[in-house]
């Protein structure tokens, strides 16, 4: 960008005279002062306002144009909040924004905020703890940079910051998957990057990092197009996609990862790299189950589905029902077609005025499912249930698509939960006896005793389709409860511990990573348990090569996977197990 251009730009301002006033300073509340502008040799003294750089963006004028400068004080958090709001007003108007030294951060962070057009935060910012906050309170972390990206730029420059500042780097979108906190360290929150654009005819859709599969169902029904999401909508796409994601439709496509066509990532060496099924094919592989463990996403495109109506809902049953119930589960999951995802699960509900007050303060049994087409295809495959005995709720119904999120209306506020998961090939009588005794007892501080049906699709695929393991196995645990203090998290642990050791002698070994809420701990002692054999020595391989140092330490670990150590840490070495 030469001097003239700047200078012409400038002129055309509204109210510019190409003095280097820019019109009247004291008529515009967001002027800064005058500063130095190491990207060329010129002074802009008056910034664009939000109205002005939509004017210059829609007239056509060079677009990386705009330097915001400033003059501020040391430590001015004032005057950081003043340059990210005229930022973000100028990214509006299609601008690319540069910035003049700023004096008010350490050096290494002037350095990065002055590379970004995203928001650059520390401890002293005062909506640092909002955005340092995800959705599982149990991850309460204190990073020591926060960098809000605007694109993948942004990104690039956030990661070789991390480098030359000897930083690990954790990715926060809503904060639902998070395993360790990124404290002293880079949090990189991409809640900001939320394009999506679907292409109808090809039947895909193309997404930023940030994006949510609330905003994908927004934008993908309308076609009557369905997206492979799970429970929640409020859960972001990347994190979901990359611990491989089951959902509703599951059982009739796949895991959500299987439906990934291309990966845009930002690896541990800032580069963008593009990975697909003819591209760092190898990278592609291990990026559909394997975590954020080889670096920072930035974009993802992934197929959708022609699901114009979805059948579902709840069967709500009592207490007392439950071992008769999960023996009548057991034997019906083996005569329903693909098309029907579905699980069964024993709920304690608190005593809370936004819970039913039909379930408030009960433990129930709920019978959860999805028909992948209207209700008379999906009715008949549920009337057995109502056949053997009558529900105390029934929610089944015909739905459009776009309300999946009903079927479990999973919590939307933050919550601080602690989980862990198991698998079955089969129930036997003594399994579900184990089961119902640990999920009814009195002293049971927990509020989840799922088990998802597998099969269908998932098992279809072959096994090395991708890095994801277990595929074969018929039933998938998940077991958890809330913790929003140290000692519910310390009763919940042991409960969870002495659960998972009565059910020994019936799993066949395996978990789901993604049902490790809060539980860093236990994902790491068994992440082997996620992978075949072949499939660890190849993430592992894959993880030294894109991340040597364990950059990305913040989801499962993979560094020493497929070797004889043991465990991993945090800090990327790899200690003998004990």
């Amino acid at each position: 960008m030469d001097d003239t251009r700047v200078s012409e730009v400038v002129k055309t301002l509204p109210g510019g005279d190409g003095s280097g006033r820019g019109g009247d300073r004291a008529s515009d509340p967001f002027d800064v002062g005058v500063g130095s502008i190491p990207c060329a040799k010129a002074s802009v003294v008056r910034p664009l306002s939000y109205p002005e750089a939509t004017w210059l963006h829609s007239s056509g004028r060079p677009r990386e144009v705009l330097v915001l400068p400033w003059s501020g004080e040391s430590d001015s958090r004032g005057g950081k909040h003043v340059l990210n709001s005229l930022k973000r007003r100028a990214i509006q108007g299609g601008l690319r924004v540069h910035l003049p030294r700023v004096h008010f951060m350490a050096s290494s962070i002037q350095q990065l905020y002055r590379q970004v057009t995203g928001d650059v935060l520390s401890s002293k910012d005062a909506d640092y703890d909002q955005i340092r906050r995800g959705w599982d309170l149990t991850i309460d972390h204190y990073p020591k940079v926060i960098l809000v990206p605007h694109d993948a730029a942004d990104i690039a420059a956030g990661v070789r910051f991390a480098h030359e500042s000897g930083l690990a780097v954790a990715v926060q979108s809503t904060g639902h998957g998070m395993l360790y906190p990124a404290d002293d360290n880079l949090l990189i929150v991409t809640s900001r990057m939320t394009s999506i654009q679907v292409d109808a005819e090809a039947r895909t859709a193309l997404v930023e990092a940030g994006t949510t599969w609330q905003q994908v169902l927004d934008t993908a029904t309308p076609h009557s197009l369905a997206p492979l999401l799970g429970s929640s909508p409020h859960v972001g796409v990347v994190g979901y996609m990359l611990g491989g994601g089951i959902g509703w439709l599951a059982r009739r496509y796949g895991f959500g990862s299987d439906s990934l066509r291309q990966i845009d990532i930002v690896t541990a060496d800032g580069v963008l790299r593009h990975a697909s099924p003819s591209e760092n094919s190898e990278l592609f592989w291990g990026l559909r189950g394997g975590g954020g463990n080889f670096g920072v996403v930035v974009a993802m495109e992934f197929d959708l589905y022609p699901v114009p109506a979805l059948y579902g809902g709840s069967l709500v049953y009592p207490e007392q029902t439950a071992g008769e119930a999960l023996r009548f589960y057991r034997d019906w999951i083996r005569t329903v077609p693909d098309e029907l995802t579905s699980s069964i699960a024993i709920v304690s509900f608190p005593s809370l005025p936004q819970v039913p007050e039909a379930f408030r303060g009960k433990t129930l049994v709920l019978v959860v499912a999805a028909f992948a087409g209207p209700a008379v295809e999906g009715e008949p495959w549920m009337r057995p249930w109502l056949d053997w005995q009558a529900p105390i709720d029934n929610s089944l119904r015909e739905m459009p698509f776009s309300e999946i999120g009903t079927i479990t209306n999973d919590p939307v506020d933050p919550v601080a939960e602690y989980g862990s998961s198991d698998m079955f090939d089969d129930l036997s009588d003594d399994a579900i006896d184990a089961i119902v005794r640990l999920a009814t007892d009195s002293a049971s501080p927990l509020t989840l005793n799922v088990l998802r049906h597998a099969g269908g699709a998932i098992a279809g695929a072959p096994a090395d389709a991708s890095a994801i393991g277990n595929r074969d196995a018929s039933l998938y645990l998940l077991i958890g409860g809330a913790v929003p203090d140290s000692a519910a998290l310390a009763t919940v642990k042991a409960y969870i511990q002495r659960y998972r050791a009565a059910l020994q002698p019936y799993v066949r070994g395996g978990v789901w990573m993604n049902f490790m809420n809060g539980n860093g701990d236990g994902a790491r002692e068994r992440v082997t348990e996620a992978y075949l054999p072949e499939a660890q020595g190849r993430l592992a391989a894959l993880k030294a090569k894109y991340d040597p140092d364990n950059m990305f330490r913040f989801s499962y670990q993979l560094t020493g996977l497929g070797t004889q150590e043991g465990s991993t840490v945090g800090e990327g070495r790899v200690k003998p197990s004990a």
